[in-house]
C-alpha cells in the first residue's frame, strides 16, 4: 500500500513538472541581431528624415516613431526591445536601477579603454549605446553640435530632456532585449 502511494506521488510530481511553462532564453546571438535589426531600422529611416527636412524636423519623427519601430521589431523576432539611458530624453527611456548599474559598469569599462561586449544577465540581453558624431546632433552639447533651432524643438518636444552634453564615443545608454514566453 505504502509502495503504490508513494509511486503515485511520484507520477504525479512528474507529470506536474513536465506542466511546468518554459521560460525563452535569449541568446547573444539572437539579441544582437535584433539590435542590429532595430538600429538599421532606426537610424536608417533618422538618416533619411534628416537629409530630407533637416535634424529639427527629424526630432519630431523620432518622438513619434521611434517607440513603434522599436516595437515593430519585437514583434517581429517575438521580444521585448527597448533604449534605456540614465540621461532620458523620454521619461518611457528611464532605465531602473538594475540597468543604471549595467550603464554604470559599460562606463567604467569604457573609461578603462576595455572592449563593450553584450551581457546577458536574467535571461535579459543588454548592450551599451555608445554617442557618434550623428548622435551629437541631438544628444552633444548646445551651441556647439545642436543647432539652436533643434535645441528649441528638444525643449518643446521633451520639456523634461536630460540627453545632452555628451561628448563621442560616451555610453548614451543600453539596448535591452527580452523574449516573450
Amino acid at each position: 500500500m505504502k509502495k503504490n502511494i508513494f509511486t503515485l506521488l511520484l507520477l504525479s510530481i512528474s507529470l506536474t513538472c513536465t506542466n511546468v511553462p518554459k521560460v525563452a532564453t535569449i541568446s547573444k546571438e539572437n539579441g544582437l541581431k535584433y539590435i542590429g535589426e532595430t538600429k538599421e531600422l532606426l537610424m536608417g529611416t533618422l538618416m533619411k528624415k534628416i537629409k530630407e527636412n533637416g535634424t529639427e524636423n527629424a526630432l519630431e519623427f523620432c518622438n513619434i516613431n521611434a517607440i513603434p519601430l522599436t516595437n515593430s521589431v519585437s514583434e517581429k523576432n517575438n521580444s521585448f526591445i527597448k533604449r534605456v539611458s540614465d540621461k532620458n530624453r523620454n521619461p518611457i527611456n528611464k532605465a531602473t536601477n538594475d540597468e543604471l548599474k549595467i550603464i554604470n559598469y559599460y562606463k567604467k569599462k569604457l573609461l578603462e579603454k576595455n572592449e563593450l561586449e553584450a551581457i546577458v544577465e536574467n535571461n535579459k540581453l543588454y548592450s551599451p549605446i555608445v554617442t557618434n558624431a550623428m548622435c551629437l546632433q541631438c544628444h552633444g552639447e548646445i551651441g556647439k553640435n545642436i543647432q539652436p533651432k533643434t535645441a528649441d524643438k528638444i525643449k518643446m518636444l521633451y520639456p523634461k530632456d536630460l540627453a545632452t552634453a555628451y561628448k563621442e564615443n560616451e555610453i548614451r545608454g543600453l539596448f535591452v532585449v527580452e523574449l516573450k514566453n
